[in-house]
């Protein structure tokens, strides 16, 4: 199928002819554009908003900080009358009589500071328990003297001999008759527990020490390297002039291309040379006209 010459091009090699069309934008909008000082200069408060400030009155209280509010006079809501009187009793039938006070009593305790509660007397409601321990004085303990104390068995005599609980008494040294079995030698029963001549771990002498105390002797082995290993180590210049290309690649490892002048160049030292190509787009054929004809636009 033949491409189409207008309208976005398929292919690469053709470029596509501009194309206009109208804008989806509205008035509002195209109207926020800025263009230039002198285009700004034409809608000078078009935008900001009309005469919707609301102005506070200079009369009364100011809500605003800066402003200090003048001084008002008003009209008082108090009564008129506001001594009492007969003819104010008779207007205001609201106002209480002599007998709506309420009177606080003049005997028990006073509510009011500026009057002062008389001393009270009761009856007191400890038992006869406490009351035998009030102190009256010297003279009246001395009727109660051992009544309170213990008798003479109530005290726990402690034992003369042994241990004394009481720090005032002195323990005396007491002598004690050993337990220990008879007949027995000491030094065969610590012999009984030490461990017997062979028992003991004993380190050999060759080998890795692991005392440090003992000092561990060279040893040689043989290496484990191989010869792969060996060819690499670098000996002086001499040596390794001798291995001068031995592990370089070969001539036929990097392909037949890799040397040649045609085509592209592997090694960065040379440019490959520029090359002709057959292009692969659709030959011109007039067979098939693909434009769209005049009746064809909707």
């Amino acid at each position: 199928m033949r491409n189409a010459a207008i309208g976005p091009q398929a292919d690469s090699r053709k470029s596509n002819a501009p194309a206009f069309g109208f804008g989806a934008a509205d008035r509002n909008a195209s109207a926020k554009v800025y263009v230039s000082k002198e285009h700004s200069k034409v809608d000078f408060g078009k935008l900001g908003p009309g005469a919707v400030y609301e102005t506070k009155s200079s009369f009364g209280k100011q809500v605003d900080a800066k402003k200090r509010s003048p001084a008002s006079v008003g009209f008082g809501s108090a009564d008129r009358f506001l001594q009492p009187s007969a003819s104010r009793a008779k207007r205001n039938p609201q106002v209480p009589g002599p007998g709506s006070y309420p009177l606080p009593k003049a005997v028990g305790k006073q509510t009011q500071s500026k009057a002062i509660t008389e001393g009270s007397f009761g009856f007191g409601t400890s038992t006869r328990d406490h009351a035998e321990k009030v102190f009256i004085g010297k003279e009246q303990a001395k009727v109660f003297f051992g009544m309170e104390s213990p008798g003479p068995a109530a005290y726990k005599v402690s034992s003369g001999v042994g241990k004394q609980p009481e720090s005032r008494n002195t323990t005396e040294p007491g002598f004690t008759i050993p337990r220990g079995g008879r007949g027995k030698d000491v030094d065969m029963e610590r012999a009984r527990k030490l461990p017997g001549a062979g028992q003991y771990r004993t380190v050999a002498s060759v080998g890795a020490q692991p005392r440090s105390e003992n000092r561990t002797a060279p040893k040689y082995g043989f290496g484990t390297g191989s010869r792969d290993g060996a060819n690499k180590v670098f000996l002086g210049k001499e040596q390794a002039k001798v291995f001068l290309g031995m592990e370089s690649p070969g001539p036929a490892s990097l392909g037949p291309k890799a040397f040649g002048g045609t085509g592209k160049q592997l090694l960065s030292t040379r440019a490959s040379a520029p090359k002709a190509t057959f292009g692969t787009g659709v030959r011109g054929s007039y067979d098939v006209n693909a434009n769209p004809g005049p009746g064809a636009y909707a």
